[in-house]
């Protein structure tokens, strides 16, 4: 399965191959700072299965020791998250990517810090 994805004013375009193992939804108040959401959706991908089609304008931001968080400098949108100890790994952002299936495993990681209305 092919999944397709886009930032929101389409500088930064990929395509996904492989199945949707194990997506994260995580309540942490970094992730939500990153993402200006209640969580971030977290689609992990071996990078071999993500070949991106434009990239110019993306950029990492060292969030903390060798975490880095990616965007598109033209609108902003969160692309994907790596870690230098886990290098054949990305955190994909669930919100770029088209018709995102169902995942094999949801994870909810850090739910204690999140909002407490959120259901």
């Amino acid at each position: 399965m092919t999944l397709s994805a886009s930032c929101l004013c389409g500088a930064t375009r990929y395509r996904f191959d492989g199945p949707v193992g194990e997506v994260v939804l995580c309540h942490c108040g970094q992730c939500r700072r990153a993402n200006g959401g209640a969580f971030n959706v977290a689609v992990l991908a071996d990078v071999a299965d993500v070949r991106f089609d434009a990239r110019d304008r993306v950029r990492e931001y060292e969030s903390s020791p060798g975490k880095y968080r990616a965007f598109c400098a033209g609108c902003g949108a969160p692309v994907y998250s790596r870690r230098d100890d886990l290098p054949d790994v990305l955190r994909l952002r669930g919100g770029l990517i088209a018709d995102l299936p169902a995942p094999r495993d949801l994870i909810v990681s850090h739910r204690d810090d999140g909002w407490d209305w959120l259901g």
